[in-house]
C-alpha cells in the first residue's frame, strides 16, 4: 500500500510540474519593445454637445508607446467635416500630444466621426480608433418677451421667447425654474404642433412627489391671434397632476 501511495505521489508531482510549466509559458509577457513603437488615442468623452457659440474644435490625446525617437504618426478620419491632420509629428522624447480638430456642422445637427491611428502607426496595446458623436445646438434667435400662463400653478409671468434659426423650434428659457427650458416645435405655418411635446423636467420639485416634468397631451395646440395654447400634462414619478392648456402670448 505504501509503494502504491509513493508511486501515485510521484505521478501527481510530475503532473503538477507539467501544469505549472504550461501556465508559465501561457502568461509569459515581454512588455512593449521596439517591435511595437505605435500610438493610440484617448479622450475624456466621446459624446460631446457644443453650444451654438462654442468654437467647433474637437480635442483628443494621441500617445506613443515608444517615445525615444522622432516620429510622424499617421491618422485617418471617417467624416470629411472634421479636419483631422494626416500626420502628427512627435519629437524625440515626446510621449503624448493633444490634437485639435476643427469641424463645421450646422446648428441643431449631430455628426459621428471615427478617428483612427493608421495601421502602420498603430499599437496593439491601446485604443487604435475612437468614435465620437458630436451635437451642435441651434443658433437661437431672440424674438422678445411674451407672457406664459401655467394652468398647474395658476400664475402668469413675463417669458423670453427664442426660435431656432431657420426652424420652427421654440425655446422658453428658465420657464418655470432657472436652468430648465421648455421646447416645442410647430409646423411651418406655426398653426399646429409638428410633433408631440417631449417630456421635459421643469425644475420645480414637489415637496412630496419630487421633480415635476411636463409633456404634451394628445391634443394639438389652439391658436388665437398672437396666443398659443399648449396642451400640457404635468407629471411626477408617482403619476400625473392631469392635463390642460398652458398659454403663451408671443412677443409682438
Amino acid at each position: 500500500m505504501k509503494k502504491i501511495f509513493k508511486y501515485a505521489y510521484i505521478a501527481l508531482a510530475g503532473m503538477m510540474a507539467i501544469s505549472l510549466t504550461s501556465c508559465t509559458d501561457k502568461y509569459e509577457y515581454d512588455g512593449v519593445g521596439e517591435a511595437d513603437p505605435g500610438a493610440f488615442i484617448s479622450a475624456e468623452a466621446t459624446q460631446i454637445k457644443y453650444a451654438a457659440e462654442d468654437a467647433q474644435i474637437l480635442k483628443f490625446t494621441l500617445q506613443r508607446t515608444n517615445p525615444e525617437t522622432a516620429e510622424d504618426i499617421a491618422l485617418t478620419c471617417s467624416n470629411s467635416k472634421f479636419q483631422v491632420p494626416a500626420t502628427v509629428s512627435f519629437a524625440a522624447g515626446e510621449a503624448k500630444k493633444e490634437v485639435s480638430v476643427p469641424f463645421s456642422i450646422l446648428g441643431g445637427t449631430t455628426e459621428e466621426v471615427t478617428i483612427a491611428v493608421a495601421p502602420q502607426s498603430a499599437t496593439v496595446y491601446g485604443v487604435g480608433e475612437m468614435k465620437f458623436t458630436i451635437t451642435r445646438d441651434f443658433v437661437w434667435e431672440y424674438l422678445g418677451d411674451g407672457v406664459y400662463t401655467c394652468w398647474l400653478f395658476g400664475e402668469s409671468w413675463p417669458q423670453p421667447v427664442y426660435r431656432g434659426e431657420g426652424t420652427h423650434l421654440y425655446k422658453l428659457p428658465d420657464c418655470i425654474a432657472v436652468g430648465y427650458d421648455i421646447e416645442f416645435e410647430l409646423t411651418d405655418d406655426d398653426q399646429h404642433l409638428a410633433k408631440a411635446i417631449a417630456k421635459q423636467e421643469t425644475g420645480y420639485v414637489h415637496s412630496s412627489y419630487g421633480m415635476v416634468s411636463v409633456e404634451g397631451a394628445a391634443d394639438d395646440i389652439k391658436r388665437e391671434d398672437n396666443v398659443i395654447y399648449l396642451p400640457m400634462k404635468y407629471t411626477v414619478a408617482a403619476g400625473s397632476f392631469g392635463a390642460n392648456y398652458d398659454s403663451l402670448e408671443l412677443p409682438e
